[in-house]
């Protein structure tokens, strides 16, 4: 459908085959696209396994914790430019902080979650700034407990409004420069993050219930839609979050 021969992307997030940045990075190879990976050490051993039984192969695979300056801007140094895609495909909060009300967190857990999942798309933009082309796109990915409080979401819900606050902040400022920032609003996915959250597979299930189309949404529809935001059918687009969520979204009470 789309044809992203001669596009360079790097892809942060890809813990396993389940996750979204997993699939973003096969859809794009798939579709053309020469990718740069980067891996958090804890997750090299599952990463390279399940690589190894993959349908794809990325161009590239370097270590890169986002929470530290200097792993990030060797990352870029790496992979080099001219880049034409960043994917941002990061969350992650202490797992005890879902078990507990959000006026009860310390500074610290507080601190951790938003860094790595919203500040982390500042210091990741800044480091690729001088690598990437004009035009190019970045690619966050949010969840509408950015917006609605969802049972079991807790801080994630507050890091994931900042990281939308942060994605259109970012289109205004680097727009000017031929770069587009926007955000992908997925419904509930069973991802290795989403196993954090209390009652993920009963949310899973009332969902396809009661969401417009009926349906669950799949780690592979989000794919398309990064294709979309990658592609320049979506070239006048930015500082946008689109939802792909069957529709669950537009409802104002669920039966």
């Amino acid at each position: 459908m789309f044809d992203l021969s001669g596009t360079r992307a790097v892809i942060f997030g890809l813990a396993n085959e389940d996750s979204i940045a997993w699939h973003v990075a096969r859809a794009l190879k798939k579709a053309g696209a020469s990718i740069h990976v980067g891996y958090q050490q804890r997750f090299k051993s599952r990463v390279l396994q399940a690589l190894k039984d993959a349908d794809f192969a990325p161009d590239g695979l370097h270590r890169c914790d986002v929470t530290d300056p200097a792993e990030v801007d060797a990352f870029f140094t790496a992979v080099g430019g001219p880049l034409h895609v960043m994917v941002h495909s990061i969350g992650f909060a202490p797992l005890e902080t879902f078990g507990k009300p959000l006026s009860e967190l310390s500074s610290t857990e507080f601190s951790q979650a938003l860094e790595i999942s919203a500040y982390s798309l500042l210091r990741l933009t800044r480091a690729a700034l001088p690598h990437l082309a004009r035009p190019a796109s970045v690619i966050a990915m949010t969840y509408l407990g950015s917006t609605r409080v969802v049972p079991g979401y807790k801080v994630m819900g507050v890091a994931k409004a900042a990281l939308e606050s942060i994605v259109r902040e970012l289109a205004a400022e680097v727009g000017p420069r031929g770069v587009r920032v926007n955000a992908i609003s997925a419904g509930p996915i069973r991802t290795l993050a989403a196993q954090a959250v209390p009652g993920i597979d009963s949310m899973l299930e009332r969902y396809a219930e009661v969401a417009p189309l009926r349906t669950r949404v799949e780690a592979s529809d989000v794919a398309n839609t990064a294709l979309f935001l990658t592609s320049n059918a979506s070239s006048k687009l930015t500082g946008q979050v689109l939802f792909v969520d069957a529709g669950f979204s537009i409802l104002g009470a669920v039966g």
